[in-house]
């Protein structure tokens, strides 16, 4: 299962670089195969373990999506690596991966002289949040025009470290 994973990995990741889309035929492929993989190795046990896995990846992530912070098909990639990794691998590639964009993120905007206007619009809404109780101002977040980039970028790095920190 590890090289299916890199495998996986790889091939999202030259997809999402090329055309901002990780397939949902992948995405599909890598939970059907981690799903059935591990049910073959291990019964029922196999099926907790890659059902676990791939249901706290989609709960994790559902709040990222929701406020437009990651797309459906990172969403759908976490799930699939959480039916193939499990919960335990899937929960640190999403931590180092959300770390590592965080990096990105920061090392762009000072590229682009954007910090302080961002660092703004970034202390408004945590006070209308954490001050003013206003949720709805996370929903508004979705809408705003935001500096992307494919969160790929992130989840390769994020990859190598959970593995190096996972079986080395």
């Amino acid at each position: 299962m590890y090289y299916i994973f890199l495998i996986f990995i790889s091939i999202a990741f030259v997809t999402d670089a090329r055309s901002a889309i990780i397939p949902n035929r992948l995405t599909v492929c890598g939970t059907l195969t981690g799903l059935a993989f591990h049910v073959y190795e291990d019964g029922w046990n196999g099926l907790v373990f890659a059902l676990a896995g791939a249901g706290g990846a989609l709960i994790s992530l559902i709040l990222l999506y929701l406020i437009g912070a990651l797309g459906a098909g990172d969403v759908k990639l976490f799930t699939a690596v959480g039916a193939m990794m499990g919960l335990s691998f899937v929960l640190k590639l999403m931590l180092y991966s959300i770390l590592i964009a965080g990096i990105i993120g920061l090392i762009l905007l000072i590229m682009r002289k954007r910090v302080a206007v961002t660092g703004q619009k970034l202390a408004k809404w945590l006070f209308s949040i954490v001050i003013l109780h206003d949720v709805n101002s996370v929903m508004g977040m979705k809408h705003q025009t935001n500096m992307k980039f494919p969160f790929m970028y992130a989840v390769v790095p994020g990859a190598a470290l959970t593995w190096y920190y996972s079986f080395l």
